[in-house]
């Protein structure tokens, strides 16, 4: 009897996800304003400045040609410009925002600025320009302003707003099929007997994939046969651009997906060195991919951080790559064989990050007081107090 092929690791499989897998919807035009949460389907250059004329930076004076002391004449307030420019020996009240007169040789801060019988004097003349915002400092015509491939946050909208921009190019939302199946599965919500469970795993995947943008279906809870496996995991395959399926993905009796990817499409990758999480796999159906995720819910929030979310990005046209994350002391001890990436709840504390559960793939209890994942590298084998982990806080592993 052969021995079994070494466990691919973590980074390797997130490899093949980069190099196998890119933007697979239409790009298509929308509204700037409500386009937050979008993926850009190609470069957004700006068509005007930004600022888009000079403008006061402080509240202050507005300084023509001279040394002093300036005659006060006019007023200018954002909206309210000076009219004409402004004269050798005068100067404009300004507030910040407002235009810049012309003839402006700088603007003095109102801090620094003494005013008597109508004429201004400084003690020190600030430099030519100063507390001037000029006109395309930030943005002129032709930049580039987003590359494709940015997920257009809410800030970004304002930006979009600033530069006249009303509509925008995005990827269409990635049309994904959620499947579970087991023969103990209940719908959350339903009564259960002894010998069942409630389907967490749909709540969780379905939020995560809603708030990036994705068109969800969910598909029903899969009895634990494998031609009606066969049949549905097709049948989503071909109107979906992405299939996920929760549990039978190991290789007991009842794991029927890696069988169904083998014998009618494409195993990319199945079983990592990783826990929680091992049995996770990658595969295709008539080109479309199909993701097997674990059946426990704790090694699903698991692995879809850590490998589902960059899928779902890269799919949706988003350029992304891993979740790096960032050293942090451990405020534990830990002991692990080698060969695995461990992943741990945990959260940050007062003497660096702490873990959260003693297990984090069985339930989800420890939700309720982490804040992210502790990630010990294969080659560990134990983590002292004080030694560095990586940390990988949900907000950005999670979204």
């Amino acid at each position: 009897m052969s021995a079994r092929p070494p466990l691919l690791a973590l980074d390797q499989a997130l490899g093949l996800i980069e190099d196998r897998f890119g933007p697979v919807t239409a790009v298509v035009p929308a509204r700037a304003a409500e386009a937050a949460g979008f993926v850009l389907g190609a470069d957004l250059h700006a068509r005007s400045l930004l600022p888009a004329a000079d403008n006061s930076a402080v509240d202050g004076y507005a300084l023509g040609p001279g040394h002093g002391p300036w005659r006060l004449n006019g007023r200018a307030a954002a909206g309210q410009p000076h009219a004409g420019p402004v004269a050798a020996g005068e100067a404009v009240r300004i507030l910040t925002g407002a235009l810049v007169p012309a003839g402006t040789t700088a603007i003095a801060m109102q801090e620094y600025a003494a005013v008597e019988d109508g004429y201004l004097s400084l003690a020190e003349l600030p430099p030519p320009g100063a507390n001037i915002r000029r006109a395309g400092e930030a943005v002129k015509p032709g930049d580039r302003v987003f590359a494709r491939g940015t997920r257009l946050r809410p800030l970004h909208l304002g930006l979009l707003a600033d530069l006249g921009l009303d509509e925008v190019a995005v990827h269409a939302p990635l049309r994904v099929a959620l499947l579970s199946s087991g023969d103990e599965l209940r719908p959350a919500g339903s009564a259960t007997a002894a010998h069942q469970v409630i389907d967490s795993n749909r709540p969780q995947l379905r939020a995560a994939l809603t708030r990036l943008g994705c068109a969800v279906t969910d598909g029903p809870i899969l009895p634990d046969r494998r031609d009606v496996i066969t049949e549905a995991l097709l049948a989503a395959a071909r109107d979906h651009d992405l299939v996920i399926t929760t549990a039978g993905m190991s290789v007991g009796d009842e794991d029927h997906v890696p069988v169904v990817l083998r014998t009618r499409g494409e195993m990319i990758f199945h079983r990592l060195a990783l826990k929680p999480g091992r049995p996770v796999g990658l595969g295709t159906l008539g080109g479309t991919p199909v993701l097997g995720l674990p059946g426990n819910p704790g090694a699903v929030a698991v692995t879809f951080s850590l490998l589902g979310l960059l899928l779902v990005r890269r799919l949706a046209g988003e350029a992304v790559r891993p979740p790096q994350g960032f050293p942090l002391p451990a405020a534990f001890a830990y002991d692990k064989p080698a060969g695995d990436r461990a992943v741990l709840p945990g959260r940050i504390g007062p003497d660096g990050v702490e873990r959260v559960a003693r297990q984090a793939a069985g339930n989800l209890a420890w939700t309720a007081t982490a804040t992210g994942f502790i990630a010990i590298e294969e080659t560990r084998t134990s983590v002292a107090p004080g030694e560095p982990v990586t940390f990988l806080p949900f907000d950005g592993a999670w979204p």
